[in-house]
């Protein structure tokens, strides 16, 4: 397996998700607070990380900053693994 910098994570809130693009939100819908604090809990439960409705989400564990990310690909070219670094 091949892996592959496909560029860098923005952190301004000190947490990610990973969500199809067709449910991203304006900062000014409604429904967008009420999915911030959906992600919250995920990320400030004891475990830093795990699903909502829409998808998952990790603290960054450091904080704000921009952190690497990688794609792995199997022998056949196919995208296996996504990696964000927070090292």
């Amino acid at each position: 397996m091949s892996k592959k910098l496909i560029g860098h994570v923005p952190v301004d809130s000190g947490q990610v998700m990973v969500v199809d693009p067709c449910y991203v939100l304006k900062d000014d819908d409604p429904v967008a607070e009420k999915l911030y604090q959906e992600i919250c809990g995920v990320t400030m439960s004891s475990d830093k990380a795990g699903s909502f409705d829409l998808g998952c989400a990790t603290s960054s564990g450091w904080g704000d900053g921009s952190y690497p990310a990688y794609v792995h690909y199997d022998d056949s070219g196919r995208v296996k693994k996504l990696v964000v670094d927070f090292s």
